[in-house]
């Protein structure tokens, strides 16, 4: 339960962060459509830093251990989440806006930073697990469901900032190699903005957004109730029947934050490629905005389940 109320207090805090940014455009400041240079900066240089510092840790196998157990689940239940969401593609008939939404979580932006002040900086090394394997369904599956089959590129997986930037913390990890002084800190102080950030762009974002008819929207409910309770539930679920994280000493500590990131309210990244393949973008706009202000409650409470249950 501590833990839980030490979430919904990190929850609340992002979210007066969230109102800064909200306030600066309400309040003629700036446009929210300025937020897509937030993205940017975040996107080829905040994250990449972030994804490198995590990484500085001393190697141990237990460590090594606990990243391919962060990958392996991850994967296994992305792959569950496309296959439930191609069922309920043909019994509910959701769009491909609608079925992203369901799939993908802000697993990066949002839970690093919680899982930082709730856990420490070293916990931040098994989110990049999580990162990495999303990272290769983005440019995949969500390409192509959103974009088309063509779309799709193996390029951009490869030459991501973010895939650089774990292949090069990888190297660092598996080598032991820290970044010598001056680099080191730059590279940890650009990495530790992260959470304000990001905030500030989803407050700029949700300023033009109509709240009013997305809480109206019984398949934005339809939605939100499905990436933030449903899906998640999946996966205590899934840990419950296999009992993993009795079998492996480690597992629960670990998968805890692999579940905080599947917990986590719909990706930009949605709403980043809806408008980028012109694709019902406002409609994952509203989606992502809502998602967000209803995790202040079911993060807490799912952290809460997965506590009581496992």
């Amino acid at each position: 339960m501590e833990l839980s109320i030490l979430l919904f207090q990190q929850m609340l805090s992002m979210m007066l962060m969230i109102l800064m940014g909200f306030a600066i455009v309400k309040l003629g400041i700036v446009k929210s459509g300025q937020s897509a240079l937030l993205s940017a900066i975040t996107l080829y240089i905040i994250v990449p830093c972030m994804v490198i510092d995590a990484f500085q840790i001393d190697y141990s196998p237990e460590k090594f251990s606990g990243l391919m157990l962060a990958a392996a689940f991850a994967l296994v239940m992305h792959l569950v989440f496309i296959w439930i969401s191609k069922l309920l593609e043909k019994t509910l008939h959701i769009n491909a806006v609608e079925k992203c939404s369901l799939i993908y979580s802000n697993g990066g932006n949002l839970i690093i930073p919680l899982v930082s002040a709730l856990l420490g900086k070293d916990q931040i090394f098994y989110c990049c697990a999580f990162i990495v394997v999303q990272l290769c369904f983005f440019w995949t599956h969500t390409v192509s469901s959103i974009g088309g089959r063509g779309q799709m590129s193996i390029k951009k997986i490869v030459t991501n900032p973010n895939m650089l930037a774990a292949a090069a913390g990888l190297l660092l990890f598996f080598t032991n190699t820290k970044l010598p002084g001056i680099l080191g800190t730059t590279v940890k102080s650009v990495g530790g903005v992260i959470g304000p950030v990001c905030m500030i762009m989803i407050g700029m974002i949700m300023a033009d957004a109509d709240l009013k008819s997305a809480f109206l929207s019984k398949r934005n409910w339809l939605v939100c109730v499905g990436r933030l309770i449903i899906y998640p539930s999946l996966m205590i679920l899934a840990l419950f029947v296999t009992r993993i994280t009795h079998v492996i000493p480690f597992a629960k500590d670990v998968l805890m934050i692999l579940f905080l990131a599947i917990s986590a309210p719909v990706a930009a990244t949605v709403t980043q490629m809806a408008d980028l393949f012109d694709n019902d973008a406002q409609r994952a706009g509203a989606i992502n905005v809502m998602s967000v202000i209803l995790s202040i409650i079911t993060l807490p409470l799912m952290l809460e389940l997965y506590q009581q249950l496992l």
